[in-house]
């Protein structure tokens, strides 16, 4: 994924870096109740219940558009015993899932490729059996042409799941617009757009979920665990940035709990050509 960072905010360059550490690894189990290996909003149970969406075999073959750290990528893998595919444009991110992959015992199904999400994928035309993207979509410029190429890219019939974590589904602020697109570019949509553009791209609809209140209790754990570790947060960040992602997280909360921004789960089927 492309992100460009704000001036004077921590990249997701800088957290995947720090990803495996002994901190990270504890805040993310008291935020989530479950470390898998996330970084977004996704939850265990979440991806559990995603899986058979999936319809994924021993012998499929699964996409993941915006990898990040592979936590959810090798977690699928693990589960079914597919082969593995991740995209993410930092370097550090795909180190990370590297070594989650080792740790799990599939690095031989793992390839990962250092792309960025708005240029040319060049993807085999149908290469996978399902595809997944995490929390991604908000940060693409031109989410129907990475739709379209995903389309191509599966069977027929092969499954694409996401989740946008930034559903208009309320009054925002631009105060708020611009807390949440503190790790750079950020498109918010109304609802019913992504099902527009997935129908473009060649794409049946099965399945919706609205996901905000799962977002809204990882939100708040997190909000919570960083304050039991402020002053580790705060030697990692600089008392500064620590004060500016809590912001961050407050943002997010308020909008949840109002129901102005929503986290949506859309599940589709690639149309046979």
């Amino acid at each position: 994924m492309t992100i460009s960072s704000m001036p004077g905010s921590r990249s997701y360059q800088s957290v995947y870096e720090e990803f495996d550490s002994p901190l990270m690894s504890r805040l993310r189990s008291e935020a989530y109740g479950e470390d898998i290996g996330q970084h977004s909003w996704v939850t265990g149970d979440d991806l559990r219940r995603d899986v058979a969406r999936l319809k994924l075999s021993r012998e499929g073959k699964l996409l993941d558009l915006g990898c990040g750290p592979c936590g959810p990528l090798t977690f699928i893998m693990k589960t079914v015993s597919c082969s593995g595919y991740g995209l993410d444009l930092s370097g550090a991110a795909l180190a990370a899932g590297r070594r989650r992959a080792a740790l799990l015992a599939v690095e031989d199904k793992l390839e990962l490729k250092q792309a960025d999400l708005d240029s040319d994928l060049a993807l085999v035309p149908c290469a996978f059996d399902a595809a997944v993207s995490f929390d991604v979509v908000l940060h693409l410029r031109d989410r129907r042409r990475v739709f379209g190429d995903i389309a191509r890219a599966l069977v027929p019939g092969g499954r694409f799941l996401f989740s946008d974590a930034a559903v208009v589904s309320g009054v925002i602020s631009s105060e708020e617009v611009a807390m949440r697109s503190m790790h750079g570019f950020a498109q918010f949509c109304a609802p019913g757009y992504n099902e527009r553009m997935l129908e473009l791209a060649g794409f049946i609809l099965l399945e919706t979920e609205d996901r905000t209140q799962s977002l809204l209790k990882n939100a708040r754990g997190r909000l919570d665990a960083r304050v039991r570790y402020q002053s580790e947060f705060e030697k990692l960040e600089g008392v500064t940035e620590f004060s500016r992602y809590q912001g961050y997280l407050q943002s997010i909360i308020s909008m949840a709990e109002r129901l102005a921004l929503s986290r949506v789960m859309y599940l589709a089927e690639a149309r046979p050509a």
